[in-house]
């Protein structure tokens, strides 16, 4: 069994929802990006890094006082060893996620627009829908199964570009709506392509 992989867009598979989906003319061009989520930049990484060592100092001093002080007994310190190790960790972790996503992401943008240019469309149908919603009930993120006559489902996701973007439930495309899916000819089955839908609450 093939190890999952912890990336966003691990396929490569963006999905962009437009307002229309307009049928594509002979003339038409691929989206020139990938519509990726906005993460954190270097400058935001590196003082993410300088509070983390900050805090893993803090949580050292604290650890050093902690078994060298009066306590109730070992199994005091060692609760108190693994909530405080745990928390550090957990920050240097996300930081770590968060670098490896962003080069990620990176490397599918350059791969998309090595291939974009000579990207063609193909007209397919939504099968599968699923969504995450945030804790006031909007949608956080989706997720589509796009099935294309004779070939292979393929799947996609849609991340906000905004942190504080959401969606409504009824924005989301339901099963037997329209897509287009732009991909270069002779392409692998993990190379980026974009899933084009439509808004279904916009009115025509």
């Amino acid at each position: 069994m093939p190890t999952p992989s912890t990336h966003d867009y691990a396929d490569g598979h963006v999905i962009h929802l437009l307002p229309r989906l307009e049928a594509a003319s002979s003339l038409e061009r691929a989206p020139k990006a990938l519509r990726l989520p906005r993460r954190m930049s270097v400058a935001g990484r590196r003082s993410f890094a300088l509070m983390n060592a900050i805090a893993s100092a803090g949580a050292a001093w604290a650890l050093h006082l902690l078994w060298t002080s009066d306590t109730p007994g070992a199994w005091f310190n060692l609760i108190f060893t693994v909530m405080i190790g745990g928390l550090t960790a957990a920050l240097w972790a996300l930081l770590i996620a968060s670098i490896r996503q962003a080069k990620h992401e990176a490397r599918l943008q350059a791969a998309w627009r090595a291939m974009g240019p000579n990207a063609i469309a193909t007209t397919g149908r939504v099968s599968e829908r699923r969504w995450t919603l945030a804790e006031d009930g909007a949608v956080a993120s989706f997720a589509l199964v796009v099935q294309i006559p004779g070939d292979r489902p393929i799947s996609g996701q849609w991340h906000p570009e905004h942190s504080r973007e959401y969606l409504l439930q009824t924005q989301v495309p339901g099963v037997g709506a329209q897509a287009r899916v732009w991909c270069a000819p002779n392409a692998l089955g993990d190379t980026p392509r974009v899933i084009e839908v439509a808004d279904p609450s916009v009115v025509a």
